[in-house]
């Protein structure tokens, strides 16, 4: 298979990937295993590095999370951990939790929430994206933010594609 088709395989096989509205999202209380479980799971499709219970931990203890109750995580906890998986690669964590913040000063969690993953959805589906209109600069805010997040994923994935295929060689000096 050449660089070209592989490449283009892999971009189809991205646009395959639908990121879960809040009420596909479980309802119940999950322990740390499963949200990370299910994190994964989604970023799995779009190439991400995976979560580990470590690095929730570690958010939970630097409150980039609330905290779980009686070792339990809720829907919001859930939401939280997929969005700072998915911006991780190209975003601090200080970056993410300001983004979220800022996103929700205007719009509820959960209506934030849908309006990025029908954005991503889109986005990943290489459709035109659907804007909420009524705050323009959280549209566009999160438009360039995942625009940032597939472009480098992209990128990597081409070069890593290329690299296999021929190694670049050293400069011949004359």
């Amino acid at each position: 298979m050449t660089k070209t088709n592989q490449y283009t395989l892999w971009k189809e096989q991205l646009a395959q990937v639908r990121f879960p509205f809040w009420k596909e999202l479980p309802t119940l209380e999950l322990y740390i295993d499963q949200v990370v479980a299910i994190v994964n799971e989604q970023l799995k499709g779009v190439g991400v590095e995976p979560l580990t219970k470590s690095m929730v931990n570690n958010y939970v203890k630097k409150k980039v999370i609330q905290a779980p109750v009686k070792k339990k995580y809720a829907v919001n906890q859930l939401v939280d951990l997929l969005l700072i998986g998915f911006f991780k690669s190209s975003f601090s964590i200080d970056e993410i939790r300001a983004g979220i913040a800022q996103v929700t000063v205007s719009v509820y969690p959960q209506q934030a929430y849908d309006q990025f993953v029908t954005l991503l959805n889109a986005k990943l589906a290489g459709k035109a994206p659907v804007t909420s209109g009524a705050y323009p600069q959280n549209d566009e805010l999160e438009s360039m933010a995942v625009d940032t997040v597939l472009n480098r994923l992209k990128a990597s994935y081409l070069l890593r594609t290329m690299r296999q295929q021929q190694a670049p060689s050293g400069v011949v000096k004359k």
